[in-house]
């Protein structure tokens, strides 16, 4: 799949360029791109993406203090 932005091909499959990060959309078979819907699934996107982001920073944080609380218990 080619890049609209960039023009670097990307293996099929991909939803970000390899090259410059653009999201890479698919045109709908036989019309124009897709840009019917595509306002609500970046939206569900962000979201998704905000979630994970929520769930890494707490992950980190829950792991920064059981290495604290164990190394004061060690000490």
């Amino acid at each position: 799949m080619q890049c609209s932005k960039c023009g670097a091909e990307n293996a099929a499959g991909r939803i970000i360029c390899r090259v410059c990060g653009a999201r890479l959309r698919p045109a709908a078979a036989g019309g124009p791109p897709a840009a019917v819907g595509t306002r609500e699934s970046d939206e569900t996107l962000r979201r998704r993406l905000s979630y994970d982001l929520l769930r890494i920073v707490w992950v980190v944080a829950v792991v920064i203090v059981v290495g604290l609380g164990l190394g004061f218990l060690l000490k």
